[in-house]
């Protein structure tokens, strides 16, 4: 019978494998926490942005309505002023005839078509049958402990032959990481009267 002899690693060779084992395991570990950080930031950047796009979405929507009758109404299709202790143009209400029954229903009454938005301690609210920016009953569109909203604002452009155009201005930040905010601009066409 003849015996082979097996070679395996040698003692200084295991020693060697294992600190660079360690020392990888180490640097992954210093690593991690970063990376893990940086992924949390851009979830968070990324929910502000959506948050703030759909909000500006649907006031959007409303604009680009406003003015709209589907017969003869009377009266300001959009106005623009601001809640008390808020900057100029930070609240809009936007009028128009969403049941297509030829006038615009009045606020106070359950199917009113005065749409409102505002800027108000921090946070945008709304209000269907809103007929001024002080009035009370407005409800929050954003959650005020996530989402602090710096700036609102709606501008109108004079000077244009086919219709109106408005800018509204969204800015915010996260309540709890102030580092991380959000601005967008937007232009809306709106209906032409």
């Amino acid at each position: 019978m003849i015996f082979r002899r097996t070679q395996g690693f040698t003692l200084p060779e295991v020693m060697m494998a294992m600190g660079v084992g360690s020392m990888l395991m180490l640097s992954a570990a210093q690593v991690y926490p970063l990376m893990r950080q940086r992924s949390q930031s851009l979830g968070r950047h990324y929910q502000l942005d959506q948050l703030l796009r759909q909000t500006s979405f649907t006031i959007e929507k409303d604009l680009r309505r406003a003015g709209f009758c589907n017969g003869v109404c009377d009266g300001k299709t959009v106005i623009l002023g601001n809640a008390s202790g808020e900057t100029t143009g930070s609240c809009v209400i936007a009028i128009y005839d969403l049941n297509r029954n030829g006038h615009w229903e009045k606020p106070g009454s359950a199917e009113s078509e005065y749409f409102g938005y505002r800027l108000r301690q921090g946070g945008i609210e709304t209000q269907r049958g809103a007929d001024t920016c002080n009035s009370s009953g407005w409800d929050k569109l954003l959650d005020p402990a996530e989402v602090n909203v710096t700036k609102f604002a709606v501008t109108e452009h004079s000077d244009l032959t086919a219709g109106r155009l408005f800018s509204l201005e969204l800015e915010a930040r996260w309540s709890k990481d102030p580092m991380i905010h959000r601005k967008i601009i937007v232009q809306v066409a709106g209906h032409s009267l």
